[in-house]
C-alpha cells in the first residue's frame, strides 16, 4: 500500500496546486487587467474556482459514484484533460501580445472566469473525493493516510509555487510572467 499512497499523493499534488491557485487568481486577473479592474473586484472574481468545484461535484461526483471502475477511470482521465485545458488557456489569456490584440479586457476577462469555473470544475472529484476513496483501504491508519497524503501533495505544491510567483516577478506580472506561471 506504499506505493498506492505516493500514486495517490503525487497525484494529489496536482488537484492541490488547482484548489490552492485560488489564492492567486485575484492577483492574476488584476495583473492581466491593464487596470480594468481594482484590487477589490478581482479578488472577489477568484470565487469562480469555488463555484467551478461546487459544480463539479455536483455534477462529476453523481457521475463518478454512479460507475463502474473503468468508467470511473475514463471519467478522470476527461476530467483531468478539462483541467489542463483550462490551465494553459488561462497561460494563453496571459500573453500581453494577445490582450492588446484583442484590446477588450471585458471579453479576456470574462475567457479567464470560464476557464477558471472549468478548471474547478475539472478537478473536484479528484480533489475531494478519490483521496477519500483510496484512504479507506488503510483501516484504522485512514487519518495518518489523510495527513501524510495533504502534506505530500502542500509541500510538493509549495514548492512550485515557488517556481511561479519567481516566474510571475521575473516576467513582469503584466507582461508575461502569468503565462509562464500558468503553463508550469
Amino acid at each position: 500500500t506504499s506505493g498506492t499512497f505516493w500514486i495517490v499523493a503525487l497525484a494529489h499534488t496536482g488537484s492541490a496546486m488547482v484548489r490552492t491557485s485560488e489564492r492567486i487568481l485575484g492577483t492574476y486577473f488584476h495583473d492581466t487587467s491593464f487596470g480594468f479592474l481594482s484590487d477589490n473586484q478581482a479578488g472577489g472574481l477568484s470565487v469562480s474556482l469555488s463555484l467551478g468545484t461546487i459544480f463539479g461535484l455536483a455534477i462529476n461526483g453523481r457521475l463518478f459514484s454512479q460507475r463502474k471502475e473503468r468508467q470511473r477511470k475514463w471519467l478522470v482521465s476527461r476530467l483531468y484533460m478539462v483541467t489542463i485545458v483550462a490551465c494553459y488557456c488561462l497561460a494563453i489569456l496571459a500573453i500581453p501580445r494577445l490582450r492588446y490584440m484583442v484590446d477588450s479586457p471585458e471579453l479576456i476577462l470574462f475567457f479567464q472566469l470560464v476557464a477558471s469555473l472549468a478548471m474547478g470544475f475539472g478537478i473536484a472529484v479528484m480533489y475531494s473525493l478519490i483521496p477519500g476513496l483510496v484512504g479507506s483501504t488503510f483501516a484504522q491508519h485512514k487519518g495518518l493516510y489523510f495527513a501524510y497524503t495533504d502534506g505530500v501533495a502542500n509541500g510538493i505544491s509549495s514548492l512550485v509555487w515557488m517556481f511561479v510567483a519567481g516566474a510571475v516577478e521575473n516576467g513582469n506580472p503584466e507582461g508575461g510572467g502569468w503565462a509562464y506561471g500558468w503553463a508550469a
